[in-house]
């Protein structure tokens, strides 16, 4: 049986994962280099900071799971070509979930006077840790199906 390089459902233009128009390596980037090369700041330009470098981010993370999810998603057409990945499919998702909610809570603790400022930063770090490992998560999905030969399926 012959691997395809990529779902046949995706035309190279209109792959999920060019599909965002906010990047969202670029939104993670800029905010992990704000949060981390900042100097110690006062928590209110922390949390003004914070709140206008996460809206890019979890738009961008919208577009992802919009590109990702449901019938015509990359993730369908994956089970669809290597349904033995169904069960890693549905921890993608739920990982969609965690960090949709870890990001609305985040984006709510910004909004909070009292939100201590640093306390923001590490849970605004831990937050970029688990997108980029969700990001790897993803590669490593297109990987297993698209190019690795198990024979027989």
């Amino acid at each position: 049986m012959s691997v395809t390089p990529f779902p046949t459902a995706f035309p190279q233009h209109e792959r999920p994962w060019h599909a965002t128009t906010v990047p969202l390596g670029e939104s993670i980037r800029a905010l992990a280099l704000s949060l981390k090369s900042a100097s110690p700041a006062s928590d209110r330009s922390l949390r003004t900071q914070l709140r206008g470098l996460l809206d890019p981010i979890r738009e961008a993370f919208a577009e992802h799971r919009a590109a990702t999810e449901g019938d015509h998603g990359l993730y369908a057409a994956v089970v669809n070509d290597a349904p033995r990945l169904a069960h890693t499919v549905d921890g993608l998702v739920a990982e969609h979930h965690a960090l949709d909610r870890a990001m609305d809570t985040l984006a709510r603790w910004a909004d909070e006077v009292s939100a201590d400022a640093e306390a923001l930063r590490r849970r605004a770090l831990d937050i970029l840790g688990e997108l980029s490992r969700h990001r790897q998560h993803d590669a490593d999905l297109v990987y297993e199906a698209y190019s690795t030969d198990i024979g027989g399926e």
